[in-house]
């Protein structure tokens, strides 16, 4: 009978542990360890899901790197569905970078892209070049995070939290473990994972911290501290990479970092004990750095909780007792989409910046904005100044109400700057062709925002211009300029369409102007300059030299809202220009120059489609050679040569198709092919002389050409590999990186 009840008791259902007293047990407290893994961390949220459905409650959560991401997000209530659709849909390329999308970058950097100008800003000071504390600084970064883990309110301590919550980071300085409990979330999440080198370090307290995986990736002990009797350890796991991969200095960095994770991870694994758990996704060989697909590594998580089910439901409770402690402590967050009570401009650490002028930006921006979308555009506008390398948020309480606070943080290896950009070229008949770019800005040269701005070029085009921007509002709305530009470059002229000569065509141009700029999006300019020009025979038949001079007043009107430059989806760029020349002396050159340019981009899938045209005109008269309008080249007539056509006047209308293959890596962000369709006419040309006829051809016919493709969009600019087609069976062949 006796053995008939016992077995009776064991299935009859389980009611609450009691204790001796007839009180319900009280339950161990059981805390989540998660390991940094870089994109391997996404593997974190896979195993939150099993948890979740488990019913498996959590006390509190200790996070390193990736795995201090996932942990915040779950304690400041994202569910895992949205956190898997959040690493699904982020732009990558946007939020592991600097720049925001194209259309919303500074106008400058836009300047520089068309100019070529592409490289890494470089620092120049005192102590010589000056680089940035990582490849990214996190400002785009920082908006993601805040999408996932909300508004970065400052808090006396993560305690505060429905669920205790601990990011672990190293001070760069001395080496020491950093337990960060309390400040701004989002903070403590940025220092945790900013791996040196990759990630510039985070500042909190006065201390500069960086990835905490080189002293501890698995907290084991951390949560030992918190009163932890059960640990739940997911363990990523450290690849190092084979010799063959360690053969350059990023490699061998990379390779150091793992070697420091995989120890002190050794170590923290001796430290579980007969009722913890360890979970260890199998990720193979998945990249620490692919973020792109890390999504797909949900599935990894998931699968690796499930293989521990059995011992997982040991920490489980009944469904009753789940969904009161998930009420209580997982409450959903809901997105606060109100106006802030108040919004502060905090500019106490400046050192080169006017505080007036920053001050200035964000009164413009509030002026046209609507409340609940303020903070969002000051931060776009004042990070479009080119003056900062962040502009950082906090929420603190002051005078009863929470106030946002915008702190824009000037760059550590500013104010002056410069950049490079290059390309090559090859007809691959012979023919090559190069040019070097380089841009250097000083700024902040005065109160009022002086710049001086330099811009050198070399190669097929040679050329030299130095330009003093002085703003005239605190906004920095409207500039006056004053310039010298000196251009110098080859040109072909042509008999029945052989060619004859080559000739030296220079021009130098000395001016002063204005500038209005709206936010990143359009700018005008009118200006007033004189032009001295000089076209000398190189090689060939001598048919006389050429020189004048001529006083030119202009306006150019631009608006560039491309997402991409050299392969758009989606955008415009479109650009009006009219110049006039006026007597100023007895022997200037006259003459009137008009033109606009139009673009727009479509994209679907990977698909895009480019279109554009063009209009050039003389308005009935002549323009110096170096002045005029061109056709030729690839995709501005294809199969013909740079600039084989010299004219008066131009119309030109192009469509350009690209299909994304596949997605790049370090090397290029992605690979292309595609075609385009071109057609051109050309009014007078002027690089074109007929030995029957002893004045210039008049060309009044269409012209049409077109392309083939492969490309890549690499760091360095776009490479193609491509062959054009033109009339009469012309065809021409193209490898170049960088536009030519």
């Amino acid at each position: 009978m006796t053995g008939v009840l016992l077995a009776l008791l064991a299935l009859a259902p389980a009611g609450p542990a009691l204790a001796g007293n007839g009180a319900p047990a009280v339950r161990p407290k059981t805390c989540l360890v998660l390991s940094g893994g870089g994109a391997r961390g996404a593997a974190h949220v896979g195993v939150l899901k099993v948890l979740e459905e488990m019913r498996v409650p959590i006390d509190c959560v200790v996070g390193t790197s990736m795995g201090s991401i996932v942990g915040a997000a779950w304690v400041s209530g994202t569910s895992t569905a949205q956190m898997e659709e959040a690493l699904k849909t982020a732009d990558w390329d946007v939020v592991l970078g600097d720049q925001p999308p194209r259309p919303r970058r500074s106008w400058r950097s836009k300047e520089l892209e068309r100019e070529r100008a592409i490289g890494a800003e470089i620092g120049i000071g005192k102590q010589g070049a000056l680089l940035p504390g990582g490849a990214v600084i996190g400002q785009q970064l920082e908006g993601f995070l805040q999408r996932l883990l909300g508004p970065p309110v400052t808090r006396a301590s993560f305690d505060e939290l429905p669920v205790p919550y601990r990011a672990i980071a190293t001070d760069i300085a001395t080496g020491q473990m950093v337990v960060i409990d309390k400040g701004s979330l989002n903070a403590a999440v940025r220092a945790s994972m900013s791996v040196p080198g990759a990630f510039a370090p985070q500042e909190i307290d006065g201390r500069l911290l960086v990835d905490g995986g080189l002293v501890r990736n698995l907290g084991v002990d951390i949560a030992r501290g918190l009163g932890a009797e059960r640990v739940i350890a997911v363990n990523l796991g450290t690849t190092l990479m084979p010799r063959e991969q360690v053969q350059s200095l990023v490699g061998v960095t990379a390779q150091m970092i793992n070697i420091l994770t995989d120890q002190n991870v050794n170590a923290s694994l001796a430290q579980l004990g007969p009722a913890d758990l360890l979970i260890t996704p199998e990720l193979g060989d998945y990249s620490a750095a692919n973020f792109k697909e890390a999504w797909t590594t949900v599935v990894i998580g998931e699968r690796a909780a499930r293989k521990v089910a059995g011992r997982l439901a040991a920490y489980a409770v009944p469904e009753a007792e789940w969904r009161a402690w998930h009420a209580a402590k997982l409450p959903p967050r809901v997105a606060d989409t109100a106006a802030p009570a108040s919004v502060v401009v905090e500019t106490d650490g400046l050192k080169s910046v006017d505080p007036q002028s920053v001050q200035a930006v964000f009164a413009a921006v509030q002026a046209v904005s609507r409340p609940e979308h303020l903070v969002e555009d000051a931060v776009e506008a004042l990070y479009a100044t080119d003056d900062f390398q962040q502009v950082t948020l906090r929420t603190e309480p002051r005078e009863g109400a929470d106030t946002v606070i915008i702190e824009p943080r000037e760059k550590s290896w500013g104010p002056n700057y410069l950049r490079f950009g290059t390309s090559l070229s090859t007809n691959l008949e012979g023919n090559s062709g190069f040019s070097l770019v380089g841009d250097l800005r000083a700024t902040w040269l005065n109160r009022k925002g002086l710049e001086w701005r330099s811009s050198v070029a070399l190669g097929d085009l040679m050329g030299v211009r130095t330009e003093l921007l002085q703003p005239v509002d605190l906004a920095r709305r409207w500039l006056g300029s004053a310039y010298v530009d000196a251009r110098r470059r080859i040109d072909t002229l042509f008999i029945d369409q052989d060619a004859a000569a080559t000739y030296r065509n220079s021009v130098l141009r000395a001016g002063i102007g204005m500038r209005s700029r709206y936010f990143t999006d359009a700018e005008v300019q009118l200006g007033l300059q004189r032009s001295w020009y000089d076209q000398r025979r190189d090689t060939g038949l001598d048919l006389g030299d050429r020189n004048g001079a001529a006083n030119v007043g202009l306006l150019r009107y631009t608006i560039d809202r491309l997402d991409d430059w050299e392969f758009p989806r989606s955008g415009l760029y479109a650009t009006a220009a009219l110049e006039q020349s006026f007597e100023a002396f007895a022997d200037d050159i006259d003459y009137r120059k008009g033109s606009i340019e139009l673009q727009q981009a479509f994209g679907r899938d990977r698909h895009s489609l480019s279109l554009a045209a063009r209009y050039g005109t003389a308005f009935g008269g002549d323009l110096p050679l170096v002045e005029s309008f061109a056709l030729g080249g690839f995709q501005n007539i294809s199969g013909f040569a740079e600039r084989q056509v010299l004219a008066n006047g131009v119309a030109f209308a192009r469509s350009v198709y690209a299909y994304q293959l596949a997605g790049g890596g370090a090397a290029a962000k992605a690979f292309y092919v595609g075609g385009s369709l071109e057609a051109g006419k050309a009014h007078e040309q002027l690089n074109s002389i007929s030995p029957r006829v002893t004045r210039i051809a008049v060309e009044d016919r269409w012209i049409t050409g077109g392309s083939v493709f492969l490309a890549a969009d690499t760091a360095l600019g776009p490479l193609y590999l491509a062959m054009g087609f033109g009339e009469g069976g012309r065809r021409a062949y193209y490898l170049f990186l960088g536009r030519p």
